[in-house]
């Protein structure tokens, strides 16, 4: 019934999803980027042009300028669908934990999945986990873009706690794939299971613990992290 598809952008390692449902011919663009958005054109011509109901960030990025207020005007969308607590001073359809999305016969089913950020949402539609940038495959967010670093840890923290409640075989479908974003995994997906197994960032289950790992050893911030910001947030 469902269909996704994977735009992994160049060498960039960042990803693009598109949920496409068979049935009924509707479809969710998720997390779009600024030059990258013929990428979305072409997999929507090689769809047979369903209609985009949905236009939706996972978070505020930091790292690249979102695609998503142009996808929106371009296929008429009525608001980006962000979590309740993002900032955005366009329009947008505000979420909370628990909501669901229809897209077609098909249901995208929000988690609210702090931490990364303090907007971030994960979505769930049928056995699939579009986990945004809460968890990678063998890593996870960092959470230093930002806000208090503790709070964010223990936000995080418990977000991974969240996840791993889903069944084991759920595929995971993460926003940054490849080495070049400190990930050893060479791996397009994971599941709930082998991330359990092989994820130090999941495996640690003290605190304290956890907020040493998530504070130390990461690579250099994004430059110019908040001017990405702002700018996907102004819309």
């Amino acid at each position: 019934m469902v269909h996704i598809s994977q735009l992994i952008l160049g060498e960039t390692g960042c990803v693009s999803y598109i949920v496409f449902c068979k049935v009924k011919k509707e479809c969710a663009i998720i997390d779009s980027f600024e030059d990258y958005e013929e990428d979305i054109h072409e997999e929507i011509k090689r769809l047979g042009f369903p209609i985009v109901k949905y236009v939706i960030d996972t978070h505020t990025h930091a790292d690249r300028n979102s695609a998503s207020s142009y996808f929106a005007s371009e296929f008429g969308v009525e608001g980006i669908v962000k979590s309740e607590m993002t900032k955005y001073k366009g329009k947008k359809l505000g979420t909370k934990d628990g909501d669901i999305l229809k897209i077609g016969n098909a249901e995208l089913k929000v988690l609210y999945t702090p931490g990364h950020t303090y907007d971030h949402n994960s979505y769930l539609i049928e056995d699939n986990l579009l986990s945004g940038d809460c968890l990678f495959i063998g890593d996870v967010g960092r959470i230093d873009l930002g806000g208090d670093p503790r709070e964010k840890t223990e936000m995080l923290y418990n977000s991974l706690r969240k996840l791993e409640q889903l069944p084991a075989n759920t595929k995971v479908y993460p926003n940054h794939v490849g080495a070049i974003h400190a990930i050893d995994s060479e791996d397009k997906f994971s599941t709930i299971s082998k991330e359990m197994k092989n994820n130090e960032a999941m495996q640690i289950k003290d605190i304290k613990e956890f907020y040493t790992y998530m504070t130390e050893g990461w690579p250099p911030k994004p430059d110019n992290w908040k001017k990405i910001i702002e700018y996907n947030l102004n819309g």
